[in-house]
């Protein structure tokens, strides 16, 4: 061969190898420009570059009680993830507007701690950093199944889930014993036992938080085949018809032995109480006001209690126009660990999203009260019963359940009228 040739065919293998090189990244122009836009669509991240990391913005709405034992142990993890973190509370309606307004222009925050049933529509808007490729992918794993099939959207992950707190029935186990029942209603004939205990105990049956309609509307579906307005357009076909009139005749039994509350009531155990013997009421609230109750002292009587649907959850995610995903997902996997998680528990007593200290708490609570496997809470197939948006949040429609609760109206009368407001909406 040639030397000219040579030495032709030497250039094209070098500049062949340089392409190929795994350390020239070829994107770079395309990355650069990428972040340009990304500046322009989020002013909050024009003064962050690859050589100085801002703050991340961690935003959040919780109660006053919750956000302190939260900051700590958020503060706790940032030093321990060598990430600095500014941490917002806000109001519900300020968090609202910034969930609704600020997605879209980058003021959101960096991080923010959603409900998981908001994560797919806030996914499918663009506004959110999906968590595959991040330091979270294996960890994600280890949350509980049934949380993280609402932060899934078009095969990615789009929150981590952090935490949950079910609503329950709960009642007290000798009241149930009192009236013949080995646990907590299943049946109408099984309700009107409750009512008659009740009435010889010259107490009222059940109380419940007439302003929270998440809690009212879980209680009424647990009749078969479900008395929220969600479920009562099922009442219009004739298949249906016979088992509604059943549940009205029972739901009018009931109405004069409910108590209704602005708060969401608690139960305490002990043997002296002479308000309602059952309540609906959130985990969080019940466990709060039972601390160190059952079998620890031999005065306080045992608890029985059930989930009810929805189940409330929420989620960390990351907002699409972040800068700071590595940091943010450090972040995250620290808050999400075992330990925090559990901690988070004992402070705030909402249940971990993370399938281990799950199982842990549950079997805790399982000693505690009279209860079955919180594994059997969540649905094999799908997460119907978490929570999400229905028809109960219509102000109009929340009005009737209130005159229902409230006695103001029959049960056959609110049935009518839930049929006659969603026949007006159509």
């Amino acid at each position: 061969m040639k030397r000219g040739h040579q030495v032709v065919l030497f250039a094209v293998l070098l500049l062949s190898l340089t392409i190929l090189s795994p350390s020239f990244d070829f994107r770079g122009s395309q990355l650069n420009q990428e972040r340009d836009q990304e500046k322009d669509a989020f002013p909050n991240t024009s003064s962050r570059n690859e050589d100085h990391h801002a703050p991340l913005e961690i935003v959040v709405s919780m109660s006053e009680t919750d956000f302190q034992s939260f900051k700590r142990m958020a503060n706790e993890v940032a030093d321990a993830q060598h990430v600095e973190i500014n941490l917002r509370n806000l109001e519900p309606d300020t968090y609202k507007r910034v969930l609704d307004n600020k997605f879209s222009v980058g003021e959101s925050g960096d991080i923010i701690l959603l409900n998981s049933a908001e994560v797919q529509y806030h996914a499918k808007k663009g506004h959110l950093y999906p968590l595959n490729g991040t330091t979270l992918s294996k960890s994600l794993g280890e949350t509980v199944v049934g949380l993280r099939e609402m932060t899934e959207w078009n095969g990615y992950q789009w929150g981590m889930p952090f935490d949950f707190d079910p609503y329950v029935i709960a009642a007290r186990s000798p009241f149930l014993d009192e009236a013949g029942l080995a646990g907590l209603p299943e049946s109408k004939e099984q309700w009107v036992k409750l009512v008659q205990q009740a009435a010889q105990d010259r107490t009222d049956l059940i109380r419940i938080n007439l302003n929270d309609l998440h809690a009212v509307s879980a209680w009424l579906n647990q009749f078969e085949p479900g008395m929220a307005p969600d479920k009562i357009k099922k009442a219009q076909t004739s298949s249906q018809t016979e088992a509604y009139q059943q549940v009205i005749q029972l739901l009018d039994q009931l109405q004069p032995h409910i108590t209704v509350e602005s708060i969401n009531p608690t139960l305490s155990a002990s043997e002296d109480q002479t308000d309602a013997p059952m309540v609906v009421t959130l985990l969080s609230r019940l466990l709060s006001g039972n601390q160190g109750v059952a079998g620890e002292q031999s005065s306080m009587e045992r608890i029985a209690l059930s989930k009810l649907e929805p189940l409330g959850s929420r989620s960390l995610v990351i907002a699409a126009g972040s800068l700071e995903a590595e940091e943010a997902s450090r972040w995250i996997e620290g808050m999400t660990s075992s330990s925090v998680q559990s901690e988070w528990y004992q402070q705030a007593n909402y249940l971990p999203a993370k399938q281990q200290e799950l199982d842990l708490e549950s079997q805790k609570l399982i000693a505690k009260y009279d209860t079955t496997d919180i594994k059997s809470w969540f649905p094999a197939e799908s997460s119907q019963s978490l929570m999400t948006e229905s028809l109960i949040q219509s102000a109009t429609f929340q009005k009737k359940v209130q005159q229902l609760l409230g006695g103001e109206i029959t049960a056959n009368q609110y049935v009518k009228s839930i049929i006659a407001l969603q026949s007006a909406s159509k």
